[in-house]
């Protein structure tokens, strides 16, 4: 395990720097929830490449099935449990190309979408693709290649150690984008911690 608890994840989102996190905690390391098992995470991520169309190496997990915590502090960073969704991360121009190209094509039919769909759409172009990122979950179903992906999910639900989860997708046009990505995310958090730390620290006060 990466952290031992809680305090120990806090500290290292203080103390590194956050493309240095990203290294040493989400790229490198083999993910939490394959328990060290390296074979188990390389057939595990080939097969669910296969059904995507794409390299096994431009899959890589984030979240708390990377790190064993979540690194949602809405979610009180609460650790990886029998419940916890496995988030990915798929490096693929190609996809997220096909995928933005089609969701300008969308504009005109959006009136026969789901509420859910539409503001996920305006989310993508308010702030989604400014960072080269696509978040398949509430579109995957109207995107180009979305059944053939959902079929692929599908799949994972029965495969260890993904049996019975739900396996969330999102789009990186490059390792660039998902490394600025989720340090942007890591400095956030820095500076909530920190901001915390300082509001907790007793202020000498001359008599």
């Amino acid at each position: 395990m990466p952290f031992a608890d809680v305090a120990e994840l806090h500290n290292a989102i203080i103390d590194r720097d956050p493309s240095d996190f990203v290294s040493h905690y989400i790229f490198e390391p083999i993910p939490f929830a394959f328990s060290s098992d390296f074979d188990k995470w390389v057939s595990w991520k080939t097969t669910l490449a296969k059904g995507l169309e794409v390299d096994p190496y431009d899959i890589v997990l984030t979240g708390s099935g990377a790190i064993g915590f979540s690194l949602n502090p809405y979610k009180g960073f609460s650790a990886f449990d029998d419940r916890s969704d496995i988030d990915c991360g798929v490096i693929s121009a190609y996809h997220f190309d096909l995928a933005w190209r089609h969701l300008r094509q969308l504009r005109p039919s959006w009136l026969s979408l789901s509420n859910a769909a539409k503001r996920a759409i305006e989310s993508h172009r308010k702030s989604y693709v400014f960072t080269g990122t696509i978040a398949t979950d509430s579109i995957l179903s109207i995107l180009p290649f979305g059944k053939v992906w959902q079929t692929a999910l599908t799949n994972m639900a029965g495969i260890d150690p993904t049996v019975g989860r739900d396996v969330k997708l999102r789009i990186y046009k490059d390792y660039d984008a998902l490394r600025q990505y989720q340090a942007m995310n890591i400095s956030r958090l820095r500076s909530t911690l920190l901001s915390s730390v300082e509001d907790q620290t007793p202020i000498d006060i001359e008599i």
